[in-house]
């Protein structure tokens, strides 16, 4: 029985507890930074007691993107979970030892700086900062009010656009057609998230929607923005839409009403320099109609509560995006919140009245869908494609996809001894590590030659953009750092470069903080070519297909970028892409199945892993998630 237990059963123990000696561990074991012993002690009103360590634990929840502490969640024996092994025996692992959950929860529900217009704010036994529980309640809101929006649809109109772009739902085989099913729902409503994996057909399910609303409305064709949260993924959604019109084959008055070009949501929102606000808010909102916001699992909560407030009130929105990838770099997990529960294979809950009008429009009133009730009160807004087009039976990376986000060691092992052709598995030794190298210099060498050929930089960062390494870790021989070093070297020694300076021509950099000003952002790459003058200039490609030049000095933080992080590939695709995993012995806590399911889904026609197959495993079995009470507030009381 722990002392908790005891204390909890009237058996209180007897403890001195060494606050300077143990907030000591805290910072030597990297849980805790001084700045936040200052903020907790403020908050707290200069006392070190059973409130400080709370609060101390919300920041550093909070630093690992929670956007909240779930009180329930707490390990109350080591709730800083400190290695064992590096403290000092009379050091206790908790500084709740002569305290109970109880006690410690009604001296925060009383606490004063607790409360509406207080620092800290509770909530569904959460405790958050009140910034970051104000954009939940931002996105709940607004979610809610944008649901509740009275649609006015032609009925009849829109079952023939579906039929004219879907086909007639054969009623023998009693397949649902999802990608119609999504149509319908977000051609009724006023928000609704579309989740699939990858090659599911979420931009295709889309441009058809878009083609559908501007012929609905003809007379008075909707305003429509497409947006992405990073340049390249902007620039991705640009093509595909483009791809997917010209596939289509759409008549020209409803093509031509079909944006192209889709934008950052930053430069949407439009920044203003030097600070952390935008020219669109709620007070001078954004003009359009119909606002689609693709990779939305890579927008942090912050971010999509700002965009959500300058969407005027009679606006669609709608999310894209693969409820199975890495949530956003920064603070929460907005579309894993609002994607709980789904399963592949499985109908989504939807309510009797949403399943009688999709019968109706997608299946000539023929039951396809049943109603099944959920406590989610957005459930009849999302939609599930299940149908991968890119990744079929004969598909090694939708395989390999597959058998690790559902964490099934048989279907890897079967992946694995089909031999697909599309697929290279590499056990990570110092043999293969080499061999990675010289494969990766062997396909960096496209770009370069056609560098030294003179060609334009549309076409340079083109073949660039053809091929990725991508690594889990920044440190390390297996960390992007060094394995950058080592790419640069190989491609030194066939004469491809010539890395005599910090900068040379042919070296690939992404920007690692965002410049307003310059309009460049985190997750932009850049390529330096010599100009006409023979002047090194890191050469940009925007969304539009536009190039955009600067001086090296001019830039913001940057990186090479031979090798990028697992991380920072979201919202990329690549032809060729390769991605080596640490050795068991190296493997960080940060390893998981979202960030090698990630990972898998940027190749788009080859796939290579160098890893040990028990670092792969260990991977599949870890899923990570984070704190957050947004599907708590969308629960129906």
């Amino acid at each position: 029985m722990s002392q908790l237990d005891l204390f909890a059963a009237g058996g209180e123990p007897e403890c001195v507890m060494d606050h300077g000696l143990y907030l000591n561990y805290l910072i030597a074991q990297g849980r805790i930074r001084h700045s936040d012993i200052a903020l907790a002690k403020l908050l707290n009103k200069n006392e070190i007691n059973d409130i400080f360590y709370l609060i101390l634990l919300l920041l550093q929840a909070e630093q690992n993107q929670h956007s909240c502490l779930a009180f329930t969640d707490i390990d109350w024996n080591n709730p800083f979970s400190l290695v064992m092994e590096l403290m000092d025996e009379t050091i206790p692992m908790t500084p709740w030892a002569c305290s109970t959950a109880k006690k410690i929860w009604q001296g925060l529900v009383n606490h004063h700086a607790v409360g509406e217009d207080k620092p800290l704010q509770l909530f569904a036994q959460r405790l958050y900062l009140s910034r970051l529980a104000n954009y939940e309640v931002t996105l709940a809101e607004r979610f809610k009010q944008m649901q509740a929006q009275k649609i006015s649809v032609d009925s009849s109109r829109l079952t023939a656009l579906l039929t004219d772009y879907f086909g007639v739902t054969s009623l023998s085989t009693g397949e649902v057609d999802w990608q119609k099913v999504a149509c319908a729902m977000a051609a009724t409503q006023g928000f609704c998230v579309l989740t699939g994996g990858p090659g599911t057909g979420k931009t295709t399910t889309v441009t058809k929607l878009l083609a559908i609303l501007q012929s609905l409305y003809h007379q008075a064709p909707l305003t429509i923005k497409l947006v992405a949260p990073t340049g390249k993924a902007a620039a991705r959604l640009s093509e595909s839409i483009l791809g997917a019109k010209a596939k289509l084959n759409l008549m020209p008055e409803v093509s031509n009403l079909i944006p192209e070009h889709a934008q950052t949501i930053h430069r949407l929102l439009g920044v203003i320099p030097n600070s952390n606000r935008y020219r669109f808010n709620a007070d001078n909102q954004l003009h359009l109609d119909v606002l689609i916001v693709d990779e939305a699992s890579m927008v942090d909560l912050s971010l999509l509560a700002k965009l959500v407030r300058a969407i005027p009130a009679h606006a669609r929105l709608i999310l894209l995006g693969d409820k199975d990838q890495l949530t956003s770099v920064d603070t929460g997990s907005v579309l894993s919140d609002l994607c709980q529960g789904l399963t592949l294979g499985e109908q989504p809950p939807y309510s009797e009245s949403l399943t009688a009008q999709l019968n109706e429009l997608c299946f000539e009133g023929q039951t396809y869908l049943h109603p099944r009730e959920s406590e989610f009160c957005l459930a009849d807004s999302i939609a599930f494609l299940q149908t991968s087009h890119r990744f079929d039976s004969h598909s090694g990376i939708g395989q390999l996809a597959f058998s690790v986000n559902n964490n099934s060691r048989a279907q890897l092992s079967h992946t694995i001894e089909q031999g697909y052709q599309d697929l290279a598995l590499f056990d990570l030794n110092t043999h293969e590590y080499t061999a990675l190298i010289i494969r990766a210099a062997m396909q960096y060498r496209t770009y370069l030659e056609l560098m030294h050929q003179g060609a334009n930089p549309v076409d340079i960062h083109h073949a660039f953009g053809q091929y990725q390494l991508l690594a889990a870790v920044k440190e390390g021989p297996y960390g992007v750092k060094t394995l950058n070093k080592r790419i640069e070297q190989q491609l030194s020694s066939q004469g491809l470069i010539n890395p005599s300076g910090r900068y040379y021509a042919g070296l690939p950099i992404m920007i690692t903080k965002n410049d307003y000003q310059l309009k460049l952002f985190n997750g932009d790459i850049g390529i330096l070519l010599p100009d006409e003058e023979g002047q090194l200039k890191a050469v940009f490609i925007d969304e539009q297909g536009e190039h955009r030049s600067f001086y090296p000095a001019r830039l913001p933080n940057h990186s090479s970028v031979f090798v990028m992080t697992i991380h920072k590939s979201q919202g990329s695709e690549f032809s060729h892409t390769a991605m080596i995993l640490p050795p068991k012995q190296r493997a960080s806590r940060g390893i998981n199945r979202q960030l090698v399911y990630t990972g898998i889904t940027r190749a788009k026609h080859k796939f290579e892993l160098i890893a040990q197959p028990k670092v792969l495993h260990m991977a599949m079995v870890k899923s990570v998630s984070r704190c957050s009470g947004l599907r708590e507030r969308l629960l129906t009381r």
